[in-house]
């Protein structure tokens, strides 16, 4: 087993350890996932995951690729918890992020597929950022601390080191990591 098979096989256990508890609390209700957020995510998760394997990313995809099917389980989850939290710029910013999506699908280069995927997927963290805002309890701070680690292990783990394989787990490096220190700071702040 190579190393990149090694990081590859790290980052699938932890996205299945980090999103398989997230899910069930979504399914509890402790757990509030933003609706508009996670499809998004879940749409973005399988562009992205499609090419990195399409631009030979390797194991460096693995874990983009579980977390694809995952966020599926999690759409389901925040669906079945409802729309009450939705405000007019969530709407908005959903809807911007949806018309943004089948310009990946003109262009025929993975790599630029793979930025306006990170543009959108950017926008897509928005809703959740304005959420906690009002309730950071109902986010896992777990979850978006972990990533961080997960995105920068899947970065060694690639075998390719290109725009197409690495921009996307770096943004979301500095997207769960910011999300993560926005918790922490809302939470301190309510107490």
């Amino acid at each position: 087993m190579s190393l990149q098979e090694l990081l590859g096989l790290i980052t699938v256990v932890m996205a299945i350890g980090l999103h398989i508890p997230y899910l069930l609390g979504a399914i509890k209700g402790t757990i509030r996932p933003h609706p508009f957020t996670w499809i998004l995510w879940t749409i973005l998760t399988f562009i992205v995951f499609f090419a990195q394997v399409s631009q030979q990313a390797g194991p460096g995809a693995w874990g983009t690729g579980v977390v694809a099917f995952l966020c599926v389980a999690i759409v389901g989850a925040a669906l079945k918890n409802g729309f009450s939290n939705i405000q007019q710029s969530d709407v908005v910013l959903f809807s911007l992020a949806l018309l943004a999506i089948p310009l990946w699908f003109v262009t025929e280069d993975p790599t630029m597929s793979v930025i306006l995927v990170t543009v959108i997927d950017l926008i897509a963290f928005l809703p959740t950022f304005r959420k906690v805002w009002a309730k950071p309890f109902e986010e896992a701070l777990y979850l978006y601390g972990l990533n961080v680690l997960r995105h920068l292990i899947s970065l060694f783990a690639l075998v390719k080191f290109s725009i197409a394989t690495a921009l996307f787990p770096f943004a979301l490096i500095l997207t769960n990591g910011a999300l993560a220190l926005f918790i922490v700071w809302r939470r301190g702040v309510l107490k």
